[in-house]
């Protein structure tokens, strides 16, 4: 793989130049292997201009991921579609004077690559805790673990209905009860 080209985000500002990118999700930089490993690439349309003084761009990101449904551990297809206006800065400094409710971008000296701009934007669009819409659509443990590895019914992706639920279990129901209790009992200083 060629090391990314960097970019001059002043020229490409001034310019007011357009980009229309599809990037492999290997090649972005710093993403989630898990994300990865599905393969896929990302469509970026990325409009450059000028904003206050700052360069800034607009990302228009499309994206099919395979992430891993938190609750039940199983693939889970996630379509992203997200726009963003970005403004670059060269310093941390400098992004703390920027104009409050604009996201920044470090390109220290000017310079950046697509693939990390890219990268951090489809990242900022992920779910944080990604998982099906409802429980009904997770796959049971079971398909996951290879206990039922060539049964008929994983072969034919027929999902048996969960398992009943264990009974909630609540450590600090009765804290308030035995707070109360040792306050009364023990704790009171001598008159």
């Amino acid at each position: 793989m060629a090391a990314p080209k960097l970019r001059d985000v002043r020229k490409l500002a001034d310019s007011r130049a357009v980009f229309d990118l599809d990037v492999a999700l290997n090649e972005l930089t710093d993403f989630p292997a898990d994300c990865v490993a599905a393969g896929g690439s990302v469509h970026a349309h990325i409009v450059f201009g000028r904003e206050q003084g700052y360069a800034i761009a607009r990302l228009d990101l499309q994206a099919s991921l395979q992430l891993t449904c938190q609750r039940c551990l199983g693939p889970m297809p996630v379509r992203v579609e997200t726009s963003s206006p970005v403004l670059f800065v060269e310093s941390e400094q400098e992004a703390e004077g920027t104009p409050a409710g604009w996201e920044t971008f470090l390109a220290p000296e000017g310079r950046f690559v697509f693939e990390a701009l890219i990268g951090e934007e489809l990242l900022l669009a992920l779910p944080i805790v990604p998982s099906h819409a409802e429980a009904a659509q997770c796959m049971p443990a079971t398909l996951y673990t290879g206990a039922n590895a060539g049964s008929a019914d994983v072969a034919a992706n027929q999902v048996s209905p969960p398992a009943a639920q264990a009974p909630t279990v609540r450590p600090f129901a009765d804290l308030r009860a035995l707070l109360d209790r040792s306050t009364k009992s023990g704790d009171r200083e001598p008159n």
